[in-house]
Parts: structure tokens; C-alpha cells; sequence
């Protein structure tokens, strides 16, 4: 799997994510059925590494930066991300889905970058079932 942001049939991710796993890529899995802003962060917060850790929803410059360094600090260089239903947010909170999908992609962009990480790059793929 390539870093980046990939779009796969909602019926082929768990195969993907077995394949990930079996190459030793740590894999985060979000729930189905994110419908709001803030089913969005207690999901972020349940199972994504944030550092600092946060404890509002307020903020999505604050998750953005928070799940950075979070998978920045992970042992493991190659990282995935898998939403099974992104669509769900898309339909219910359009502009929480805009703006999730751009912290998510931004972070495959940004966490690959020798720049900010300093050489110690990561691999992240953002999987989205559709």
C-alpha cells in the first residue's frame, strides 16, 4: 500500500487491512456510523494516537496538530488509517466531512515530508471504504 489517501470498495477492507497488518503496518480502524463533528473526535480520541491528548471537540486545528504528533511519535514509520464510512459524515455534516477528509489527507502529505519530520518521515495511508 502507497501512503496517501485511497478510496477502496467498502468489501475489500478487511482483506486490506489483514494485508497491512501482515506487513507489519499499525493499523487504526474508525467506527461506521460517524455523523457529527463530535462522533468524529470521540472516535479520534478512542482509538488514534494524539499528542497532547484532547479533551474537546472545539478545535479541529487542535486534533489536526494533536493526531500529528501523535502518529509522528508512534514507533512503527508506516501507518494506516481506515474509515469504513466516510459517507456517513459526508451526508449528515458535509462541511465536518470537508473538513475532516483535509486533516486526513493532509497528514499523509505532511508526515512524508522530510521538512517537518526532520528526515524521520512516515508512511500514513488514509483508507476510505466506499
Amino acid at each position: 500500500m502507497e501512503p496517501g489517501t485511497h478510496w477502496l470498495p467498502f468489501e475489500a477492507l478487511p482483506q486490506i487491512e489483514a494485508q497491512l497488518v501482515a506487513k507489519a503496518w499499525q493499523v487504526f480502524s474508525l467506527p461506521e456510523r460517524i455523523v457529527s463533528k463530535a462522533n468524529f473526535f470521540d472516535a479520534v480520541r478512542c482509538l488514534l494516537p494524539l499528542d497532547p491528548p484532547l479533551v474537546s471537540n472545539r478545535s479541529w486545528d487542535a486534533l489536526s496538530d494533536s493526531l500529528w504528533q501523535g502518529i509522528y511519535g508512534l514507533p512503527n514509520d508506516h501507518v494506516a488509517i481506515i474509515w469504513k464510512d466516510p459517507n456517513a459524515l459526508a451526508t449528515a455534516a458535509p462541511s465536518d466531512h470537508r473538513i475532516a477528509m483535509d486533516i486526513l489527507h493532509g497528514l499523509t502529505e505532511s508526515l512524508a515530508d522530510p521538512t517537518p519530520t526532520l528526515g524521520k518521515t512516515k508512511a500514513l495511508a488514509v483508507i476510505l471504504g466506499q
